[in-house]
């Protein structure tokens, strides 16, 4: 899975700051991944997530807008889908009162939550997520465009059933800014922070977060190969609990004015983030 709308957002302003150059008039783009990731989080067993995302959207001179709809295999039900770009969310799933309920019996305490019920151990689904929204428009660049300040929303929609495991069954409604700046004709520093209402689940409380992320962007051959290091994190998201930090580094390659090709490496810095995610995506002007 992209690292949802801080990913989309970084990428996007990688792509055409280092990359092809910015997008002139509109156009239509499709950009999809693959990702796996995995991890026990704060639970006694691992689950394993394999996301394959495809999106949609229309992108100009100063506003794009994406709809972006993720398929979800895995191997437990305790992990939800989010796209507040902190990654997988660990939430228990059906059982959610195990993490932390709004009569106070679910607190962890430090305690690592044992799933060991047969209808979650025994489990192997796949299921579309929720569907997101992303917009962004730009709301300042300088003459030389070395400098741009962008304004970006992220909505997501609750299609599917908190019991299945695969989302929190509520909206999620966000809204922040992101800045870059050319430090050199090579280097781009990108900053995001983004303002999310996150909805409850049925006996799991969350707490309306900040999240952001940072990244320093390298090209090499003429803007044609990029490497990209970045860090992601957000708020206290579950009371009680750590919230969820992760860093990693990327790659991408344009293989022509329409094609980008990526892949990211992301490592968890704390149990509620993945021990490990891996993917790869593509970004295609039609």
């Amino acid at each position: 899975m992209k690292y949802y709308i801080h990913s989309l957002l970084v990428g996007e302003v990688l792509l055409w700051a280092l990359g092809a150059g910015p997008v002139k008039g509109q156009a239509i783009n499709y950009s999809g991944s693959v990702q796996y990731a995995t991890g026990s989080y704060y639970f006694t067993e691992q689950t394993g997530s394999f996301y394959l995302n495809n999106g949609f959207g229309v992108a100009g001179d100063a506003v794009s807008i994406y709809l972006n709809v993720p398929f979800i295999a895995q191997n437990t039900p305790w992990v939800s889908y989010t796209n507040t770009g902190v990654g997988p969310l660990p939430t228990g799933g059906p059982h959610n009162r195990l993490v932390g309920g709004r009569n106070g019996e679910g607190n962890r305490r430090g305690r690592r939550i044992d799933p060991g019920v047969t209808d979650t151990l025994n489990f192997t689904e796949t299921h579309f997520g929720d569907p997101s929204l992303s917009g962004s428009i730009k709301l300042y660049s300088s003459e030389v465009g070395r400098s741009s300040v962008n304004g970006n929303i992220g909505i997501k929609i609750p299609f599917t059933d908190a019991s299945d495991g695969f989302g929190t069954g509520a909206w999620d409604v966000g809204a922040g800014v992101s800045w870059s700046q050319r430090v050199a004709d090579t280097v781009l520093l990108v900053l995001s922070g983004m303002y999310w209402q996150l909805g409850d689940m049925d006996d799991l409380n969350f707490n309306n977060i900040l999240s952001y992320s940072t990244a320093i962007g390298q090209t090499f051959q003429n803007g044609k190969l990029r490497v990209v290091a970045n860090f992601f994190g957000s708020t206290q998201i579950i009371d009680d609990i750590d919230p969820p930090l992760s860093t990693g580094v990327g790659f991408g390659f344009q293989t022509s004015t329409n094609v980008s090709l990526n892949t990211n490496l992301l490592i968890g810095l704390t149990e509620s983030a993945s021990d490990f995610n891996i993917g790869a995506g593509w970004s295609i002007k039609l």
